[in-house]
């Protein structure tokens, strides 16, 4: 396969990694004053498995140190959307012109991805999402750990001692350990969610910056 991320990056046009403010609010911006424990991280855990379906939007951005050569710096807003029940979703990254960089959809097993106007399929997602972008982007383990949440029994979440929401979560994969950090929450459909996060493998950051989050049960009575 050919890679075509020379020209994605490209389209990003984004020359510095400053990711712009919310432009969308929350159901309720917390203070510092009032950021107490209100709940279990068992509670809230139990809260968000019953969210079968979610959505975020805001800015991602990738730093790569490249040794003795300047970091390698992209960034573009983001839009995912995420049905556990049904094994789908649907993840876009846009360029600050609008122009859609990139587009994944999943069912199941396959992925369909859609970068420069070509279609890429595949079964093995983070290694067809690596080979087109040149980035590692663990979309799977990232379902759970934007929530707070562990992927594997062996993930390791560090909690607030005030707040008992998750700070910073341990992953050792095959491939590496990653680091996410958590900070900045505020409630989304009654959830305190973070809406900034760090998270770091090796020479890779990757920077979020959640202005929307949207959380909906499957099925109501």
């Amino acid at each position: 396969m050919t890679k075509p991320y020379p020209l994605l990056l490209t389209l990003f046009l984004i020359t510095s990694l400053i990711i712009s403010g919310c432009a969308s609010k929350p159901d309720k911006m917390i203070p510092s004053s009032e950021l107490s424990q209100t709940q279990t991280y068992a509670q809230r855990t139990k809260q968000l498995q019953q969210k079968k379906q979610w959505q975020l939007r805001g800015k991602i951005a990738f730093i790569q140190k490249v040794k003795d050569k300047k970091d390698k710096r992209e960034s573009a807003s983001i839009a995912w959307q995420v049905d556990e029940e049904q094994h789908s979703q649907e993840l876009n990254l846009t360029s600050y012109l609008g122009v859609n960089v990139f587009h994944l959809q999943s069912k199941g097993n396959q992925h369909l991805i859609e970068v420069n106007g070509e279609q890429y399929h595949g079964t093995n997602l983070p290694f067809l999402v690596y080979e087109l972008t040149g980035f590692p982007l663990p979309t799977k383990a990232l379902t759970y750990w934007l929530k707070g949440l562990p992927y594997q029994e062996n993930d390791r979440i560090i909690l607030d001692d005030t707040t008992q929401l998750p700070s910073s979560l341990f992953s050792d994969s095959s491939n590496g350990l990653w680091k996410i950090n958590y900070s900045n929450y505020h409630v989304f459909n009654g959830i305190k969610m973070a809406t900034k996060f760090s998270i770091t493998k090796g020479d890779l950051l990757i920077k979020i910056m959640v202005k929307q989050w949207s959380l909906t049960d499957l099925t109501t009575d």
